[in-house]
């Protein structure tokens, strides 16, 4: 965006914080002893809203951007995993070693991984950048070529519509021609589920929300975010594929309509959410690796040490990058306690 069209959406940047911590609940699994179905669904429909939310946050915010700076994000989300996937680099070893496949099929494996899954031992967050790349990509060519809001938004539906088709073709290949049983076990070899296909379309969502921004009023939007959220945690998980594209649209809208006041605090969650994502199973595997000696250990307590670790470390990295924001920050949070 231009300097002269730039809005501050502070509840966006709240719901990133809250949404990060969602990731975290996904790959810790706090509620793993929790035998109280109600509580296990309404949980899982919030972490379902994860990943989806910031795919839209992305494709909102770069929508109205010009072609530079697009080109100057698609090298940072490259940078980023890039470097995080180099982080990580000692995980994927170790998960290869315990496979006892041969060094050769490692290397193959890693780099089959690294350019179409994103997902290596303990690492699988990084599928996300992977699937941002990937839709940005196709976005600038678009981009470029003027084609219209509504012309990408539909091609990015046709996308997610085949790679959700060719998945269930994963699970009936007994029931579909030979031909199209190859084509879907390639498919399935080269790209597993699929995932870095689906970040095209909730970015496509989010461009049209900044280009049609609708007034609703905002109890409507609640409800209609509850009444799908309900609709899904009854769904089977195939048609939760298809349910959460109202949901998070309606759900966007709704943090859209949050008025928050202007805060340095909605500063230091942007930035946290964006460090909680990126650090958040390196934490983990210390944790469970290192400390309590129980490799991938599900739990309340995996899941409040890395949280706890990751606010901290993001804090850390906040206050050494940008010192002043984070004593104002600071300051806001003790003039709200007097």
């Amino acid at each position: 965006m231009n300097s002269a069209s730039i809005k501050v959406y502070n509840s966006v940047d709240l719901f990133k914080f809250l949404m990060s911590v969602a990731v975290v609940a996904i790959h810790t699994n706090p509620i793993v002893y929790c035998t109280n179905e109600f509580v296990i669904r309404v949980t899982v429909m919030i972490e379902d809203w994860a990943v989806p939310f910031f795919f839209v946050a992305s494709g909102f915010f770069l929508w109205n951007s010009h072609e530079k700076h697009i080109d100057q994000y698609i090298k940072k989300i490259i940078r980023l995993y890039c470097v995080w996937t180099l982080v990580s680099l000692p995980l994927a070893i170790y998960g290869y070693a315990i496979s006892e496949n041969t060094w050769i099929s490692c290397i193959l494996s890693y780099i089959k991984y690294f350019f179409f899954v994103g997902k290596l031992y303990n690492s699988y967050h990084l599928w996300y950048l992977l699937a941002l790349i990937y839709a940005l990509f196709v976005i600038r060519i678009m981009k470029k070529k003027n084609v219209n809001i509504w012309i990408i938004l539909s091609f990015s539906a046709v996308v997610y519509f085949i790679a959700q088709i060719l998945q269930l073709g994963m699970n009936h290949l007994e029931d579909i021609p030979y031909f199209m049983s190859k084509i879907v076990q390639v498919y399935q070899y080269v790209f597993n589920k699929g995932g870095v296909f689906t970040g095209f379309l909730f970015i496509s969502i989010g461009m049209l929300l900044a280009e049609y921004h609708p007034k609703i009023n905002i109890w409507i939007l609640l409800t209609g975010t509850t009444g799908l959220g309900i609709l899904s945690m009854f769904s089977s998980e195939f048609m939760k594929q298809w349910i959460i594209i109202p949901e998070i649209l309606v759900l966007f809208l709704f943090i859209l309509s949050l008025k928050l006041p202007d805060s340095n605090v909605w500063f230091v969650c942007r930035k946290m959410s964006t460090i909680i994502y990126l650090s958040h199973l390196i934490i983990y595997s210390i944790y469970t690796f290192i400390v309590i000696k129980n490799p991938n250990k599900l739990g309340p307590d995996s899941f409040l040490f890395t949280i706890v670790i990751c606010i901290v470390f993001a804090l850390w990295v906040i206050y050494s990058q940008k010192g002043k924001a984070f004593k104002s920050f600071l300051y806001t949070l003790n003039r709200s306690r007097d």
